[in-house]
Formats: structure tokens, C-alpha cells, sequence
């Protein structure tokens, strides 16, 4: 071995904040990370992201994304994931067969993220930027732009037929056309520095320093690329308890998988959508191993695991954990066991999926042969091209859920003291303002002194919450005929998705009492005002463990709250 070679080990060794178990395992990760280091050249990469977080000592951090399947990430303290206890493979975050540099994204919180920027451009005085986004015109924004250069005036409404515009059609669209897939404007990254060996002209640089390149531009150039990312969960858990990190929370505790389990989650930033709620019901969580999972099971890359599993009601059977693909790094797994590869071949293979490359994804078939269920793994493998997780970002993401679980069960008071002055989450403001009235709050205390006022609608539109005795008169979901009810409930929570090109489902959680909701599923998109009162009637279906109402667009309507009352 060169001396330079051990030169480089040794200042990576010398950064080491954690020592580790003198087994095997350990021992020949070591080894292997440190080869790929060396000859890829990222020691100095590795030693500058120790420095950015030295630099920040004293601002929590949590780094997300594939930087925890790393185990000297970990043992340099730039991660708190150890990939061994974890079992993460290496081939997502570092690969001997792609060239680009490894991605670390630190999370802070969110009101500490422009102190812990400021920071780095003073340890590296003009040789930081922030980077820039290229906003690209889409299919709206580029009917939009063609209408306005034709001469449409006023307000022009979303859906945008030419023809009604009274513009030249045909040149319209070959405006239209021509503009789709180009440079709209520029804005700012939201987290995104680079860090430059050398200073660069002035001319790259706007006043405001933002680089005029984006993030794939900065990338390659190789240069040091850092994301300094707002979490407000993380505000959240350092408002409560500042003292203890994620990582330091119990893996197992009754209360917080009791209220895991009932799905009593609002105000745990991150865990707390109807889907989470819907799937913690569902797999019953026990610790923070299974909080982990269903992190990661929520996603679209998930669904073909989620209908292999049953709902996993034992999702740690190996049947189960080797058909499934939950975590982007199952498909590294499964795909070195299908066509007998190392698990670096195997993740190009995953990011050809990912990426839609033609080319790489029929390389893989063809390797398949007449594999008895070559169409099946085709389609599961076709689903990596949606939004999923590594598996080191999801034990992140999942162990934060954790922990805000945790003092919710333990310490329900400062968890929603803390909620409502840092979690912007899934639901309307109401909601939280109700939560933490039933948890013990009195309101007064945080700054809503004239709580008790006579008009409790006034109050519910200037403060977010109800407070007259009980909630919302005849609220509530009613049977009329077997699987028939009726219902009326305030709008907590609403998400319209695309089924298809055409088609939409909107789905809707309705509040119908203290600490009552529902789940309503309509055809269409229901159009209603803010603090609406949604009224209709549908049919009660159950599916993984959770109850939800199908509704008609015909059977449903919105009103406000003076009109509901006045009824």
C-alpha cells in the first residue's frame, strides 16, 4: 500500500468520534468502505462534511438519505446509523462503478438552518454558494405562457382551452410545445451549498450569493456539494427535550406502541398522515423497528410489498422480508439473489429502473431468462421509479417518529406545546388547537386569552378550535341502512390524487367529534372553502384494519359553518 493510501486512512481514522465491536463484520466493512474512498478519491469529501459539523457543534443535527450506509460515515460521528446493527448495504451510498460523489443531507431545525449555513461561508470565505434550482415549464405553466404571449389578458382559468381565448390556435401550441422541458426562471435551492476549491468568477455569481448553477451542474464540476436542510419534526423533539437525540430513545416501550397502535398520531410531524395512521392500525407496531418499516411501507415504491405481505401482520417472517420490496435497498438484494450479481451491479441495476434506462432495464430481463415470474418481478421492479426510500434514510426518518411518539405518551403537555409552535403538518389548525385542549392545555397559556368568548364560530375562525361544550353540534356518522350512513364532520384533512390521466380521488378526513375523525373517499374532486362543513352520505367499507367512507360526488356537498348552524 502506497504511503499516500495510508496517509488518507489515517486522517479519516483520525476524525473516527466512535469506536466499534473488534468482529469481523465490522472489521471487513471497514476495509471495503476505505478501498472505495481511496481509489475514488473522496477522502477530502468525507474530512469536509466532518468539518461543516464541527463547525455546527452546538445545532442538532440528523442526517438523512443513504449517508447511514456508511459505516465510517457512522464511526466519524456524521451519521448516527450503524449499518451493521441496521443491516444496510454499502451499494447505495458508495459504488466503485459510478463516479459521481457521495450526497450527505444534514437536517436541522428549521430555525437554526440559516445560522448553520452562515457558517460555512465564513470557514470558507468566497468559495460558498448557495446553489440554484431551474424551474422548467410543464404542461400547464407552458399553456399558460403561450395564452399571455398571444395576448390573453386577465385571470386565465386552469384549464386553459385556446379556442375560448380567441388566440391563434396553432401558433399557441407551437409555442406551447417549444417551451415544455425549458428554463422557466431560477430560484434558490432550498438547502443546497457548494463549497469550491478555488474562487470563481463574479459572473457565476448573483448578488444574493446563489451560483447560476443547479445541483447536477455543481456536481459535475466535483466540488463539494452539502445540503443544510429545515426539519421542523427535529424542531419539534429539541423544543420538548434538547438533551437527547434520537438515537438515544428506547427501541421498545409499551405506551408509545400502545398509541402507535391506535393510530394517535396527530402532531407527530411526519407520522401523523391518514395513510401512516391507516398502517400503524394495521401492522401494530411494537418498537421502533417496526416504526421504521412502516416509514418506509408508506411509500408508492411499497405497494407491490404492501400486496405481498397481507398488511404484514408478521412482517419479520424471511418469507415475507424476501419477497417483499419495502426500502429501495431490498431491490439491491433481491436483484443479486435473481441474477447472481455483486450488490454494486445490483444497484445499477436498481437505478436503471429508477431512472427509466431502456437500455440497462432489458440488460437485466435478459438476464432473467425464462424466469417463471419474469413479468411479475418486471412489474415490481417498474415501481422503483416512484418516490421510495434507502433504507438508512427510512431508519432516520422512522426512529424520529419514535422519538416524537414517545413524548407524546409520556409527556402529552410540552409534545403539544411544542407541536403547535413548530409542526406545520397534514391538518388544518384546528385540529392541533383541539388535540392539545383535550390533552390538558389551556389554551390561555399560549397566548389565547379571549378562549372563552359568546360566538364560538368567530372564535373557531380566528383561533382554529371549537370551544363550546362538545364539539360541533350533530356531528357525526349515522347509519340509516346497512352499510348506508350519513355523515357531517369538519374538514381536518384533504389530498386529491390522479388515478389515471383523466380521472381523480379525493380523499378527505372529516372531524366528528373530540378526538373523532373519519376517512371519506370520493370520486371527484369536492370543491369547499376553508373551515368547511362537508355533509353527504355513502357506504362504509373496511380495509387493512381501517374503516373509511365511499362516497358519491352526487351524495356529498360543502357548506360553512353559519350555514350548517342555521340548518
Amino acid at each position: 500500500m502506497a504511503t499516500t493510501e495510508l496517509e488518507q486512512i489515517e486522517s479519516l481514522l483520525a476524525e473516527f468520534r466512535r469506536t466499534w465491536p473488534q468482529n469481523e463484520r465490522y472489521q471487513n466493512r471497514l476495509v471495503e468502505e476505505f478501498d472505495i474512498i481511496i481509489k475514488q478519491r473522496f477522502t477530502d469529501y468525507f474530512l469536509k462534511i466532518r468539518k461543516v459539523l464541527d463547525l455546527n457543534k452546538d445545532i442538532p443535527h440528523m442526517t438523512r438519505g443513504s449517508a447511514g450506509s456508511s459505516l465510517v460515515c457512522y464511526l466519524m460521528g456524521i451519521t448516527d446509523v450503524d449499518p451493521i446493527e441496521w443491516n444496510i448495504p454499502l451499494a447505495r451510498f458508495l459504488n466503485p462503478l459510478r463516479d459521481d460523489l457521495p450526497d450527505v443531507d444534514i437536517d436541522v431545525p428549521h430555525f437554526q438552518q440559516e445560522k448553520a449555513m452562515q457558517r460555512i461561508f465564513d470557514a470558507w470565505p468566497g468559495r460558498t454558494a448557495r446553489i440554484s434550482n431551474y424551474v422548467m415549464y410543464k404542461e400547464k405553466s407552458a399553456r399558460r405562457e403561450a395564452a399571455k404571449r398571444l395576448g390573453a389578458k386577465g385571470r386565465l382559468p386552469k384549464d386553459i382551452d385556446f379556442k375560448k381565448l380567441g388566440i391563434d390556435v396553432k401558433e399557441a401550441e407551437r409555442i406551447e410545445k417549444k417551451l415544455i422541458g425549458k428554463k422557466r426562471c431560477l430560484s434558490k435551492h432550498c438547502g443546497g451549498i457548494v463549497v469550491f476549491d478555488r474562487q470563481l468568477p463574479k459572473s457565476l455569481f448573483r448578488d444574493d450569493n446563489l451560483i447560476l448553477l443547479d445541483k447536477n451542474e455543481v456536481e459535475d464540476l466535483e466540488h463539494l456539494k452539502v445540503d443544510i436542510l429545515a426539519n421542523r419534526g427535529l424542531s419539534q423533539l429539541m423544543e420538548i427535550d434538547h438533551t437527547r437525540m434520537i438515537h438515544e430513545y428506547p427501541k421498545e416501550d409499551a405506551k408509545t406502541a400502545e398509541l402507535l397502535q391506535r393510530g394517535d398520531v396527530l402532531g407527530v410531524t411526519q407520522g401523523e398522515s391518514p395513510a401512516m395512521r391507516r398502517l400503524f392500525r394495521a401492522i401494530k407496531p411494537t418498537s421502533v423497528y417496526d416504526c421504521v418499516f412502516a416509514t418506509a411501507l408508506v411509500r408508492p415504491v411499497a405497494v407491490e410489498g404492501r400486496k405481498k405481505a397481507s398488511f404484514f401482520h408478521d412482517w419479520t417472517q424471511k418469507s415475507v422480508k424476501d419477497s417483499a420490496i419495502v426500502c429501495e435497498d431490498d431491490a439491491i438484494e433481491k436483484i443479486m439473489k435473481l441474477v447472481s450479481v455483486d450488490a454494486y451491479e445490483a444497484d445499477m441495476y436498481r437505478r436503471a429502473f429508477a431512472k427509466r434506462n431502456e437500455e440497462k432495464v432489458m440488460d437485466f430481463m435478459n438476464k432473467l431468462g425464462n424466469h417463471p415470474h419474469k413479468n411479475e418481478i418486471y412489474r415490481e421492479m417498474q415501481s422503483l421509479s416512484g418516490f421510495g426510500l434507502c433504507r438508512a434514510h427510512a431508519v432516520n426518518l422512522g426512529r424520529l417518529i419514535w422519538a416524537l411518539a414517545y413524548q407524546k405518551a409520556h409527556n402529552p403537555k410540552k409534545f403539544w406545546q411544542a407541536a403547535l409552535k413548530h409542526c406545520q403538518g397534514s391538518y388544518a389548525r384546528w385540529v392541533y388547537r383541539n388535540e392539545a385542549k383535550r390533552s390538558g392545555w389551556d389554551l390561555r397559556d399560549l397566548g389565547f386569552n379571549n378562549w372563552l368568548m359568546e360566538d364560538p364560530v368567530k372564535n373557531f375562525k380566528d383561533y382554529g378550535y371549537w370551544n363550546s361544550p362538545g364539539f360541533l353540534p350533530n356531528m357525526g356518522v349515522n347509519n340509516v341502512y346497512l352499510d348506508k350512513y350519513e355523515f357531517a364532520g369538519i374538514v381536518a384533512n384533504s389530498r386529491v390524487f390522479k388515478r389515471d390521466k383523466q380521472k381523480y380521488i379525493h380523499f378527505i378526513t372529516l372531524g366528528v367529534g373530540e378526538g373523532e375523525y373519519v376517512d371519506v373517499v370520493v370520486d371527484k374532486p369536492v370543491k369547499y372553502a376553508n373551515t368547511s362543513i362537508i355533509v353527504g352520505r355513502g357506504e362504509m367499507k373496511s380495509k387493512d384494519n381501517s374503516q373509511f367512507l365511499q362516497v358519491d360526488c352526487k351524495n356529498i356537498s360543502a357548506m360553512t359553518i353559519d350555514q350548517y348552524l342555521s340548518l
